[in-house]
């Protein structure tokens, strides 16, 4: 019961922040500098997957930061990309109220943000309306208020968002 009513207050708290979302300036971009990316930890997506797309768009590592959503604290080994911020559904109290631990990374602004999700996800949804972000990427299946740009595709076929991702952003781009 407890967290149904917690889900419902956090769903009129998204919907707030989605308005928000839409009163964010779009800056002219030229280039992407840095990126955020949220993923959550049951889809296996190896970060060599990131490494290869900002090496694409010239993000030097140090400028990337992984945000991995989880049920628990687990922590993943071999990592590449030392910017990584662990957090599960705890992060969020019961009024919507973000962990301090995690405030500090809202404050950062981000040329680009990775919603690496594909579904409606109330939590990952709520916590990418938190990131500030000039250009914001997503999937077909998520909440599209989310994105700037979505992509109808599998998150697991990564080769594919490789390709469309880069050959859409750098038409976005190119444009600006």
């Amino acid at each position: 019961m407890v967290r149904i009513l917690s889900n419902y207050i956090l769903r009129y708290r998204l919907e707030k922040q989605l308005y928000s979302l839409a009163s964010f300036s779009k800056k002219n971009l030229k280039q992407f500098k840095t990126m955020i990316v949220l993923l959550p930890q049951e889809y296996e997506v190896y970060e060599q997957l990131f490494l290869t797309f900002s090496e694409e768009f010239k993000i030097p590592i140090q400028n990337i930061t992984l945000v991995v959503f989880s049920h628990n604290d687990s922590k993943a080994e071999n990592i590449m990309i030392t910017n990584r911020v662990y957090c599960s559904s705890d992060a969020v109290g019961f009024w919507g109220n973000i962990n301090q631990d995690l405030t500090s990374l809202f404050q950062d602004e981000f040329d680009l943000l990775i919603n690496y999700f594909d579904e409606q996800n109330l939590l990952l949804s709520y916590m990418s309306t938190f990131c500030k972000a000039k250009f914001r990427l997503g999937f077909s299946n998520a909440n599209h208020k989310l994105n700037d740009l979505v992509l109808a595709i599998n998150p697991k076929e990564t080769q594919l968002f490789l390709s469309n991702a880069s050959k859409y952003l750098k038409t976005i781009l190119k444009k600006v």
